[in-house]
């Protein structure tokens, strides 16, 4: 697809592996401009230097998207470096703990709270402004298992990811006036470090979905054909499936998990 998202600025959370790593090379491919955030420097580097190599423009910042200081000095260093950020992509999340309710921790559930959902918070509450000056936005936010149907073994998950999609569909009305469109991405049962196959023969086959899907369809909704697409929650599966077939990607806009 050409998309012409040629010297855009992104902001991509989470970007220095797995599907954050995947979307940060897909929108360096577009032309855009982008900053990849992680807690991890080396990861960041990597990524930054692969898309460097390779023609693009990047840098990278190691930070706590939960961290209010490490979020207010994100926004200086890309209007800095690039100009105001026209496109944020909150990717980063933990996974958190895996049981039942009752056996888990205060604080194990409050970190996933603080990185998926108070996190996500903060980068859209200190990046909207810049957005609101330009008149345009692309607000990308992740969802994920659980967030419609409960996940057994994963109440904090699920629960910050519901926020999550609630949380989109009010930045979609609030920044509608400002030509800033903001949607949630479910990338589907994709295998990383935060999410390994736990059970391999149970789950075989169950997590070959690519981090390409949602790289693909977040590309997109960046573009101009989809500046009329907000408030939603995407299947990036089913929306590739409907490219690859050459159908409409509206039709998968419906879909919710």
């Amino acid at each position: 697809m050409d998309l012409n998202l040629e010297a855009q600025v992104a902001i991509v959370t989470g970007g220095g592996r797995g599907i954050g790593r995947e979307i940060s090379l897909e929108l360096a491919k577009h032309g855009v401009k982008v900053v990849v955030t992680s807690r991890t420097q080396e990861q960041v580097q990597s990524v930054v230097e692969q898309i460097n190599d390779l023609g693009g423009q990047a840098l990278g910042a190691s930070l706590d998207i939960s961290n209010e200081q490490d979020v207010k000095q994100l926004v200086k260093l890309t209007e800095d470096a690039f100009g105001t950020p026209e496109i944020l992509v909150n990717n980063a999340g933990i996974r958190g703990p895996v049981g039942f309710i009752q056996n888990v921790e205060l604080k194990e559930f409050s970190d996933v709270i603080n990185i998926n959902l108070l996190g996500t918070f903060l980068c859209v509450k200190y990046i909207l402004p810049g957005m609101i000056d330009l008149k345009k936005g692309r607000v990308i936010n992740f969802s994920g298992g659980g967030a419609w149907t409960g996940i057994r073994g994963g109440g904090a998950y699920g629960a910050s990811k519901s926020a999550v999609e609630g949380f989109t569909r009010t930045v979609a009305l609030e920044g509608a006036r400002f030509g800033i469109t903001a949607n949630a991405i479910q990338p589907g049962r994709v295998a990383t470090a935060s999410f390994p196959i736990l059970d391999k023969e149970k789950n075989a086959g169950s997590y070959e979905v690519g981090p390409e899907n949602a790289a693909r369809c977040i590309a997109w909704l960046c573009s101009s054909e989809a500046s009329d697409i907000t408030g939603l929650t995407i299947n990036a599966v089913e929306w590739n499936r409907l490219v690859e077939k050459g159908e409409s990607p509206q039709l998968a806009l419906k879909t919710s998990s």
